[in-house]
């Protein structure tokens, strides 16, 4: 059995790259086996993407979220499919919860007064093991 890599680029800070991306690759209509959610950033500056997102959410989170999500229904074609999403003990140095203990969304991309890039960082590795967690139940 021969196996075939192919690389392609993805820029996970744009939305549009995304879903361009998906596009892309669907029209190759080709089998997708694995997919690893891999890229990260850490410990840099408050940025905004030009979705308007806190750039270490967006790329350390969102990003794979919707490159899966574009991909679902030709990892399903493609079974036996695994994604694989690369996460951090780090997720355990935070919580998406605000001071009433409700999960509070607007910490995942935060203003530039209230962004700590570690926490920033944390707090998307800690969506991807919730994301994760939601994929294995499906």
């Amino acid at each position: 059995h021969k196996a075939r890599v192919e690389a392609m680029m993805c820029d996970l800070a744009s939305l549009r790259s995304v879903r361009e991306f998906t596009e892309s690759y669907k029209a190759r209509k080709l089998p997708l086996h694995i997919l690893v959610c891999n890229a990260a950033v850490c410990t840099q500056p408050w940025i905004l993407t030009e979705d308007g997102l806190e750039s270490t959410f967006q790329i350390c989170h969102l990003g794979h979220f919707l490159l899966v999500q574009g991909l679902e229904d030709v990892l399903r074609r493609s079974a036996p499919a695994r994604v694989v999403v690369v996460t951090s003990e780090s997720h355990r140095f935070t919580d998406l919860l605000d001071s009433c203990a409700k999960v509070d969304l607007a910490l995942l991309s935060p203003q530039k007064k209230e962004y700590w890039s570690m926490l920033a960082y944390n707090r998307a590795k800690l969506c991807n093991i919730l994301f994760s967690n939601e994929l294995h139940r499906r």
